[in-house]
């Protein structure tokens, strides 16, 4: 009779990132950005507020763009279970230059 091996797997641990995408200069919510991290994508609703789910939590790298937001990226660190993350972004519609912060 050959011994049995068995294997645990561990659950994947995986966060929730929510926030809300506003305009830098005048603060105006900005709907229908794409917010990503890896491959989690959402597009902002009315009010600017995006929910991202099964991210992994650690260091990472948020992506947001629209046609109206060119793409800019900002390094957080995702806790375990929930991370807020508000983002202050440059829309070419609202602000007259949109230079790199």
């Amino acid at each position: 009779m050959q011994p049995r091996t068995f294997f645990v797997l561990a659950p994947l641990a995986f966060a929730v990132l929510l926030g809300t995408v506003n305009d830098r200069t005048t603060g105006q919510p900005l709907a229908g950005v794409t917010v990503s991290v890896g491959n989690a994508r959402a597009t902002t609703h009315a009010d600017g507020s995006y929910r991202l789910t099964k991210v992994k939590p650690g260091a990472a790298t948020l992506t947001a763009s629209s046609d109206d937001v060119p793409p800019q990226q900002f390094t957080l660190t995702i806790g375990a279970t929930t991370t807020r993350h508000d983002l202050r972004v440059c829309s070419t519609t609202l602000d007259y230059s949109c230079a790199p912060q």
